[in-house]
């Protein structure tokens, strides 16, 4: 017996997230899913903000079983952030990897690394072992989950489109910048 009436998801981000990479890309880019919702920027200096309502099932694999969900553990609660140790390491790997498909300048390497630098921001202790579990296995989750939910979207450059507004940062971590409204 499977789960009755659950989500397809374990989190939805409440407030826009911003988070600098570090890595520079060639352009400012906004990625779209199928029905038109801007859901990731990435921007030149290697700035990356996942937009507010971005729903994710955290660390995977998962499975729902006497509603019950059974799976990779998320951590323990950051006290820098409030939240789960792996909830923004798996924030920004799963939305680079949604739309790794659409001609994105960042790939499966730099969304790994991040996913790595995000747990070690949040000193998680396991965080070279869940790194290595994505590197070894990541790429067979996401076949596998694109070919699932059918995600289409595209990739646009921002061009005379603006970023999202970070007028209203809120510090998270070490002092970088975590969600924002």
């Amino acid at each position: 017996m499977l789960c009755r009436d659950n989500a397809p998801w374990v989190y939805k981000l409440e407030r826009c997230f911003r988070w600098e990479s570090g890595r520079p890309v060639p352009d400012d880019y906004v990625f779209f899913d199928s029905a038109g919702k801007a859901w990731l920027y990435v921007e030149r200096s290697g700035a990356i903000t996942v937009m507010k309502g971005y729903a994710w099932n955290g660390c995977t694999p998962k499975l729902c079983f006497l509603d019950l969900q059974i799976g990779t553990p998320e951590g323990a609660v950051y006290e820098g952030t409030c939240k789960r140790k792996t909830y923004y390491a798996s924030l920004v790997h799963d939305a680079l990897y949604q739309f790794l498909r659409e001609a994105s300048p960042l790939n499966r390497g730099d969304a790994d690394r991040f996913f790595l630098r995000l747990l070690q921001e949040s000193d998680f202790i396991l965080a070279r072992v869940y790194w290595l579990v994505v590197r070894a296995l990541g790429w067979a989750f996401w076949q596998g989950t694109s070919r699932k939910r059918e995600w289409l979207g595209r990739r646009e450059e921002l061009g005379d489109l603006q970023p999202p507004d970070h007028s209203t940062r809120q510090p998270g971590a070490r002092g970088e910048d975590r969600e924002t409204r």
